[in-house]
């Protein structure tokens, strides 16, 4: 770990992404329960990042807690409509439980600290339900998961590349100083450039569609990294976390697809 941190952050984004694309696509060929494993380790670590830079505190007990509520509600979810037993019900009584339990704490702020948690969960779990429903109802093809996320990985390169050699045009420097109009553009070519490619291999979705889900996932991905951006800004935080070298924390590596996930599921819905 101590080279690494010598390495440029170039170098550190590449093995990162090497490694985390080695254990991503690991667990996904596993199969669907390999999937659904992934996802809700994800989950967990996304909402105990989450509570941890909030700016309301939480012991490491609670936000473990809680994370552990999430992965658990998440995978309620999915595995509800497969059994007998009426979990969607059930679900009603976390954020009742959240509340009641905030209220009843010692805290100064007991529904700010709610708040808190109920957004983690709306904010950190939709997108990944989102994004096994969407896939569901086809034949488990562990590729099609990955072309998905590699939507969003392309255009996320194709951004930081076309913004370090040619952006000039600030796309909301109040929020992200280093977004330019030109990184968008790229990063919107190479997401195009990808789908493309993607749909000579698997046809779930045909050229137009995979261009569209392309398309979306850019500017879904731009306003998620954006959100995200104004959220540690109004933390004063640079990072989200320091678990992925060259990236920062989960948050920082997810930010795009939370917002593009629920979007490409209504689009995939309504139109596909």
């Amino acid at each position: 770990m101590t080279a690494l941190k010598n390495w440029s952050n170039l170098q550190q984004r590449i093995f990162t992404a090497i490694v985390g694309t080695g254990v991503f696509a690991g667990l996904l060929f596993y199969g669907p329960e390999g999937c659904l494993i992934l996802f809700s380790l994800l989950v967990f670590v996304c909402n105990l990042e989450f509570l941890q830079i909030s700016a309301q505190p939480f012991s490491l007990v609670t936000r473990i807690l809680y994370a552990l509520l999430a992965s658990t509600t998440f995978f309620i979810l999915i595995v509800g409509d497969s059994t007998l037993i009426p979990v969607y019900p059930l679900l009603l009584l976390i954020p009742v439980g959240i509340i009641a339990g905030a209220i009843f704490s010692s805290s100064e702020k007991p529904l700010e600290k709610a708040a808190w948690v109920l957004f983690g969960f709306l904010y950190l779990i939709l997108p990944w339900f989102a994004f096994y429903s969407m896939l569901k109802n086809t034949d488990y093809e562990p590729l099609l998961f990955l072309g998905l996320f590699g939507l969003l990985w392309m255009a996320d390169s194709g951004a930081y590349f076309a913004g370090k050699s040619l952006g000039k045009t600030k796309l909301l420097p109040s929020v992200s100083p280093k977004k330019t109009w030109e990184g968008l553009a790229g990063g919107l070519l190479a997401s195009l450039l990808l789908g493309w490619i993607l749909s000579n291999f698997l046809q779930q979705f045909s050229l137009s569609q995979w261009l569209i889900l392309a398309a979306s996932t850019t500017l879904a991905g731009t306003v998620g990294d954006l959100a995200e951006s104004r959220l540690k800004r109004s933390l004063e935080l640079k990072d989200s976390g320091s678990l992925l070298p060259g990236h920062g924390g989960f948050l920082d590596r997810f930010d795009g697809f939370f917002l593009a996930a629920p979007v490409n599921y209504f689009i995939a819905t309504l139109f596909f």
